[in-house]
């Protein structure tokens, strides 16, 4: 799984050339599109704009409206809470529901403070701008929320 995460992403930075990540890529599933954001996480610090640049692409125009622009979106993500999650150690996750349009996975995170947190990410499969064909798009995120045990 993180051979295919890898070369998806290799994929997806190499065929957008300089251009940001402003709109996804066509194809992905909404497992590989939760896998892009969660490592895109995972490597904050090394790349902020780059990261930043691919959770924002993935997210809904409705919730676009209210969390942008992207420059007020980026202070949002260094922010308490979801900062806790920002160059994360490891994550997991499960589908809770899920059906053509919609998925919802929980993600259980560990923090770089060593830090368990649970996270609700909901996916909608939407038309998207300029592309041809529906993509999985991030409609909704619960804050993330300590809990005791492990991945």
């Amino acid at each position: 799984m993180v051979k295919k995460t890898l070369i998806l992403l290799i994929l997806l930075v190499s065929c957008s050339g300089s251009q940001a990540v402003d709109e996804p890529p066509k194809s992905l599933n909404s497992e590989e599109v939760l896998n892009l954001i969660f490592d895109s996480y995972k490597n904050f610090t090394n790349n902020p704009e780059k990261a930043v640049d691919i959770i924002w692409g993935f997210a809904h125009e409705d919730n676009k409206e209210i969390t942008g622009p992207k420059e007020r979106f980026y202070q949002m993500l260094i922010s308490a809470p979801y900062d806790s999650i920002i160059d994360l150690k490891e994550y997991s996750y499960e589908v809770t529901y899920e059906n053509e349009t919609n998925v919802h996975y929980e993600v259980k995170v560990l923090a770089k403070t060593n830090n368990y947190f649970v996270i609700t990410w909901v996916f909608e499969k939407t038309e998207c701008p300029d592309l041809e064909e529906p993509c999985w798009l991030t409609i909704a995120v619960t804050a993330p929320a300590y809990f005791e045990s492990g991945i």
